[in-house]
């Protein structure tokens, strides 16, 4: 300890002769070429060395300022990580050709908050999330076709599942993703899910939790002929994304069917969307509805999508040589029914209504 208080004491005495040198040295830079050589870093070195060793001596006597300090160092680790990649999807979403930067952060969770909700019909509504004052001019960052991750805040009221876990879901907005300043989610609330009662209660000033893009296909124009859409439900959403982005291309000339199954009538999510779609691209959008419970005077499609249903709706023959795909959305034994079932995230095998009708594995796409 007298050791380390003598090589303090001295290093107080060295300090004005240090600083005049430092002083000296950088009037010198201003006033004329520096010496051969250049600057001294060997003074500025020792220098350095001198407050490291004094730094670290008293650190070493003093373990609650080391800790301490050590908590901050990782705070401002975490805060420094946090905007490089804030930086890196804003660099992203500028190099895909958007114009504006991107309020999503694809490894980080970013708060949204709810402006409005517009009510779609009894169970299905449109929620907004602003990307707050300082993010209207930036758009999601996503390219179609993408989903993102939503979870709730985490602290009181977290959302968590039977292990303790949050949980987290994928929902593709309904916004186009050139959209600035917020996104569009449509909503549908089921009695007994995990996270959609409590999205359902939530009031405009409340906040979501989103992580994202998840790029799910990358869609390019003129790569297909044909393009079929099989959707069911609140599996209409990705099939609004890419369909709606393929329309909006000039230079796109591929041709969509959609077949979209519900229980009932009133349960078609965005019918107002696709009528109007359909109106405005009549050579390249023909919309079809099918309905479990059809009402008097339906004159749509009625029961479950069947392999002569799609050769129906969607015909095909072999010697057109058009290049065609399939997408398929929709509750899990739907998607099982017409191509088999998902292996986690990847494809798994093509079964189903699909192979049955000759269709090969890169012909079909399950979101």
């Amino acid at each position: 300890m007298a050791s380390a208080a003598r090589f303090l004491s001295t290093a107080r005495l060295a300090r004005p002769t240090i600083s005049t040198n430092v002083a000296r040295q950088a009037r010198r830079g201003y006033a004329s070429p520096a010496a051969a050589g250049g600057p001294n870093y060997g003074l500025i070195l020792s220098l350095a060395g001198v407050t490291g060793i004094g730094a670290y001596a008293y650190l070493q006597y003093n373990p609650a300022a080391k800790a301490e300090i050590s908590a901050k160092a990782h705070e401002l680790e975490a805060k420094a990580e946090d905007k490089v990649k804030r930086v890196q999807s804003e660099v992203d979403a500028a190099n895909q050709g958007t114009g504006s930067y991107a309020a999503l952060i694809k490894d980080s969770w970013t708060p949204f908050t709810l402006t409005n909700i517009e009510p779609y019909n009894h169970n299905t509504a449109i929620y907004r999330f602003s990307f707050g004052e300082d993010g209207q001019d930036k758009v999601s960052g996503a390219e179609v076709a993408s989903a993102l991750l939503v979870r709730s805040p985490q602290g009181e009221g977290e959302v968590k599942d039977d292990k303790g876990k949050p949980v987290i879901r994928p929902y593709t907005p309904v916004s186009s993703n050139e959209q600035k300043g917020h996104i569009d989610l449509m909503i549908k609330e089921y009695k007994d899910g995990k996270l959609t009662p409590y999205m359902s209660s939530m009031k405009p000033g409340q906040q979501l939790l989103f992580k994202g893009p998840i790029l799910k296909f990358k869609y390019e124009p003129n790569t297909f002929d044909r393009g079929l859409a099989v959707a069911g439900g609140s599996g209409i959403t990705p099939m609004y994304q890419l369909i709606s982005h393929s329309l909006n291309l000039p230079e796109d000339k591929t041709k969509w069917t959609l077949v979209f199954s519900n229980v009932t009538e009133k349960d078609i999510l965005l019918r107002k969307e696709w009528d109007e779609l359909a109106k405005q691209h009549p050579d390249r959008l023909d919309v079809k509805y099918v309905v479990d419970k059809a009402p008097w005077g339906w004159k749509g499609e009625t029961g479950f999508i069947t392999p002569t249903m799609i050769s129906k709706l969607f015909p095909r023959t072999p010697e057109s040589n058009e290049k065609v795909k399939a997408f398929i959305c929709g509750p899990p034994p739907q998607v099982k029914s017409l191509a088999g079932p998902k292996d986690g995230p990847r494809q798994g095998e093509l079964l189903g209504a699909f192979k049955e009708l000759g269709y090969t594995q890169d012909e079909v796409f399950k979101f």
